[in-house]
């Protein structure tokens, strides 16, 4: 959506929800899903900070069947080759990750979290092979990571959480010790799932930052980095990002249409809109961004673009550090 100098025009309209489907902005999306009360599924989130014991970030859930908080560990030795990215249906845009190692080797078990971000479909129930990993998943919402021992053949399924119809049904690789996002979305009428490698970080001095276009509507759009300026351009639908490095700070992330010039330098930042070349254009959505040092964030850009539910940067870290 493109503003003159004499402010925005900008005209939203609400999109009319499918049957079943739960909507952004009402009670019910502030709840992310529940997962079975269960040895072998985690609790919902990570368990809070400093309060020691078997409450410290990283090694809970004590259980063999189930992961610690956040993927495996970088450099615990196995191939450098970059793991598959397994990508249903899409484009696959990697650049080459500067400063970004590759992840573990291929013996053991897989990491695998799930993301909702299908707009105007319903809550979900999720299956990792023959277990149920997460109930009543909100859109918007993601869960933790959850070991998989099936790697290489692992039925993932998706059941409408209203009224128990599966909703998608596929088989996928996950390559043992990498871990993965895999995300629902949006395909015309139903949904399919799309599936990235969380590679980790191996710089110590700044983070690892890449962004996923995950909208139906958006087009190519631009994001954006207080301090830095524009830090990715021109990011089509599903398309994946190469790796920045990114000191660690807090900042303001924004996404908005993708501005018509290509020179980063031209590019100006105010709090509403974007502008180069006597071009401005609204930011569709600012959002803050945490970053620590060594840990590597994916910037999911989720929803429709002036409809609703509304575009939104969702940051997502792959590698947690505490």
């Amino acid at each position: 959506m493109y503003i003159d100098r004499n402010g925005m025009n900008i005209t939203r309209s609400a999109s009319d929800n499918t049957d079943g489907a739960t909507v952004a902005g009402t009670a019910a999306d502030n709840d992310p899903g529940y997962a079975p009360i269960s040895p072998e599924t985690p609790s919902w989130g990570p368990p809070p900070a400093g309060s020691g014991g078997s409450n410290d970030p990283g090694s809970y859930p004590i259980s063999p069947d189930t992961p610690s908080w956040g993927p495996p560990p970088a450099g615990s030795g196995g191939s450098q080759n970059r793991p598959p990215v397994i990508i249903v249906p899409g484009q696959n845009n990697w650049n080459n990750c500067s400063g970004c190692i590759t992840g573990p080797g291929s013996n053991g078990p897989a990491s695998v979290r799930f993301l909702h971000a299908a707009v105007n479909q319903p809550a979900v129930n999720i299956r990792l092979g023959n277990r149920t990993v997460i109930n009543n998943m909100q859109f918007g919402n993601s869960t933790p990571y959850y070991l998989d021992n099936n790697s290489q053949n692992t039925l993932v399924t998706i059941v409408n959480a209203h009224n128990g119809r599966t909703l998608f049904q596929r088989y996928l690789n996950f390559s043992g010790q990498n871990a993965y996002t895999v995300s629902i979305i949006n395909d015309g009428s139903g949904i399919t799932l799309f599936t990235v490698t969380d590679t980790p970080c191996s710089y110590r001095n700044s983070g690892c930052l890449r962004a996923v276009n995950l909208s139906p509507n958006s087009g190519a759009v631009d994001i954006f980095l207080s301090g830095y300026g524009r830090i990715f351009q021109r990011v089509s639908q599903l398309d994946i990002t190469g790796y920045n490095a990114v000191r660690g700070d807090t900042y303001r992330a924004s996404v908005s249409e993708a501005l018509p010039c290509s020179n980063n330098n031209a590019v100006i930042m105010a709090d509403g809109y974007v502008e180069c070349n006597n071009t401005r254009i609204a930011i569709m959505d600012s959002s803050t961004l945490n970053v620590m040092n060594g840990v590597t964030y994916t910037l999911y850009i989720i929803g429709l673009a002036y409809q609703f539910p509304s575009l939104q940067i969702l940051a997502l870290e792959s590698d947690l550090v505490y």
